[in-house]
């Protein structure tokens, strides 16, 4: 028997990508090489607000002063604005610049240059979210590739398939909502806070006393309406849960019917009935109070952060000198850009509250410790030259914690073995011990006398090959699905293994015969050509031990007759333990063996135990009898 082996990718848990929510992202990454043009891409979007917010204050100034009669652009202006830094560059460019002594072209450079700049923040901003979208997905590419591997190396004895469920949801879900919400939450932190800060500078900047009364109560009125929407959170949710736990009562209360009639307690359980109902009602009632009470609270909190300012700028206007209109209407439009930026800022702790939960979710289960790992000094495992035993071994799933239940079983080499149970999941987890896809619970698996678990699992699962029923095809042509990557596994060992079970009659019919991509993006084979393919993927490593699941799909005659042929070929020179789906497959097997609630129940050929055993014949007519 020639030897094949092929590696195992391995990795440790240690190795994981960064797997918390401020290690995706957080505002370190911000002066990072990776977003630092992100950052400086939201600050000069945010600087440009200064150029709008002056747009808007001269076009308010050129109407004050036409309104004055005053038709010399924004001369006037300069005449009257008092020194100082700002100041001074402004007086400097009305001077020099020849279009801003007329009121027409004043008004249309004003509003062109507004344009041009929202124009270039909306692009400075689009950029910025570019980058973090691109810098989060990387780092949710990686998480999702350590997914993959950890699902890989812990999974493959997945009997029940909640496993797999997890892994996809992880995969899917879980590392999507890490995605957007960290993406989300990074654009609206560096923007929020960049426009922000530019924003209150530029409003004291303005007139720095009328500016601080104005800002203040817009911050104020922020800070308690983020107070408020936690309280009210915390409470919501655990009215919400109360009133879960009501419903589930009240729900559970109608399946009473039988005993409540059979014991005369009508009244009674009515009684009790009412009381649940009334207080399930009263907490809907708190849920809807509460509801509105917020509500109130809200346009409260929106009504004082806007009416405020507005008295005070109004006040100062009228009654005073610190500001003209033109001020007035630029210190309005920072105030309303103030309160939209802290609204946007609003929910940012939301969103990091959604990654973090995704991120913790993805990190337990990257932290799993793998069923199956290979110990310290494994040795090679030589090709099974005399038995395969099972010795007092037990296993447990998810949904069964004894599933198998100190199990004695001895295959000899050279045997055509078809392992049976009523409950497929006995044999499925039995024949997965082989390949150490799991490790019982208890008792030892042997291969010519040695403990698997003290040998290599890539030793052991080049001699010792699964063949699943329902294995799916790779996206790769039919070449690479037989010889799967291996280096080892020439064309012509693939050609070989082909022709052995029958393959090479469908694989020729096909478009590029061996250089035929199949999967999603290529050909789509029907489930018996699937099976053959996968016949040859395993016979093609010239394995001491084959496991062979058939199929459950329903195949024609001719794939039958071809599958019979495959067998006899495939199994001289070797062990193969059938999990068997046709009656003529058992019947051509020399051995039987029958497993029951976790324990061998009949051993023998098919004709002794269609005499001697009421249970085998049960199975039998559970199988394949057509009156079933």
């Amino acid at each position: 028997m020639n030897r094949r082996s092929f590696s195992i990718e391995s990795t440790s848990v240690s190795d994981a990508a960064p797997n918390t929510f401020h290690k995706v992202i957080s505002n370190r990454h911000f002066a990072g090489r990776h977003l630092i043009t992100s950052t400086m891409a939201g600050g000069a979007a945010a600087v440009l607000l200064i150029g709008i917010v002056l747009c808007v204050g001269g076009v308010t100034e050129l109407l004050t002063l036409r309104m004055m009669a005053e038709d010399r652009g924004l001369l006037p202006t300069a005449e009257g604005l008092i020194e100082g830094p700002i100041n001074r560059i402004l007086i400097q460019t009305i001077l020099a610049v020849p279009f801003l002594h007329d009121s027409g072209s004043t008004l249309t450079f004003l509003f062109a240059a507004a344009a041009v700049l929202l124009v270039l923040r909306s692009l400075l901003r689009g950029y910025a979210h570019t980058r973090i979208s691109h810098h989060v997905a990387a780092a949710v590419k990686r998480l999702r590739e350590h997914i993959h591997r950890h699902t890989l190396r812990s999974n493959p004895g997945d009997l029940t398939g909640v496993q797999r469920r997890t892994s996809a949801s992880l995969f899917r879900q879980t590392a999507q909502t890490l995605e957007d919400s960290s993406r989300d939450w990074g654009f609206r932190q560096l923007t929020s806070s960049c426009d922000i800060t530019v924003l209150v500078l530029l409003l004291l900047a303005t007139q720095w006393r009328v500016g601080l009364e104005c800002v203040v109560p817009v911050l104020v009125c922020w800070y308690v309406y983020r107070l408020e929407t936690e309280r009210h959170g915390a409470s919501a949710s655990l009215l919400a849960e109360q009133m879960e736990r009501g419903v589930q009562k009240l729900t559970d209360d109608l399946d009473k019917a039988q005993i409540v009639a059979g014991y005369g307690m009508e009244k009674l359980e009515h009684e009790q009935f009412s009381s649940s109902l009334q207080l399930y009602q009263q907490r809907r009632e708190q849920m809807h109070q509460q509801l509105l009470r917020r509500r109130w609270v809200s346009l409260v909190i929106v009504i004082v952060s806007v009416t405020v300012p507005g008295f005070l700028i109004a006040r100062h206007l009228l009654f005073g000198s610190a500001i003209g209109p033109p001020a007035a209407v630029m210190l309005t439009t920072l105030v309303v850009l103030i309160t939209l930026s802290l609204q946007r800022l609003q929910e940012v702790p939301v969103l990091a509250g959604m990654a973090v939960v995704a991120a913790d979710e993805i990190n337990q289960f990257l932290l799993r410790v793998p069923a199956v790992s290979q110990v310290v000094g494994a040795r090679f495992l030589e090709p099974m030259s005399r038995s395969l035993q099972f010795n007092q071994v037990s296993v447990e799933t998810e949904t069964d914690p004894e599933l198998i239940s100190n199990l004695d079983l001895k295959f000899e080499c050279g045997q055509r073995v078809a392992l049976l149970a009523l409950d497929r999941h006995e044999a499925e987890a039995l024949v997965s011990l082989i390949p150490r896809f799991r490790d019982p619970i208890n008792g030892q698996v042997l291969i010519d006398g040695q403990d698997i678990r003290r040998v290599t699992l890539e030793s052991l699962r080049a001699e010792a090959v699964h063949v699943g029923g329902q294995e799916p095809v790779f996206s790769a042509t039919v070449l690479e699905n037989i010889t799967a990557g291996q280096e080892g596994i020439s064309r012509q060992d693939a050609i070989e293994a082909s022709k052995s079970v029958h393959a090479e009659s469908f694989i020729r019919q096909l478009p590029k015969g061996y250089e035929t991509p199949l999967g999603e993006h290529g050909v789509i084979l029907d489930p018996g050509q699937v099976f053959r393919l996968s016949l040859a993927r395993a016979v093609a490593r010239k394995p001491a031990l084959l496991v062979i699941q058939e199929p459950e799909a329903t195949l024609d005659e001719e794939t039958k007759t071809m599958l019979d042929d495959a067998y006899q070929r495939i199994c001289n020179d070797r062990t193969v333990i059938f999990l068997p789906s046709r009656l003529s497959t058992v019947k051509k097997c020399n051995r039987l063996v029958l497993i029951h609630q976790g324990r061998v129940a009949d051993d023998g050929t098919h004709e002794d135990l269609m005499r001697s055993s009421e249970l085998y014949r049960h199975w039998e007519y559970m199988r394949f009898n057509v009156f079933r």
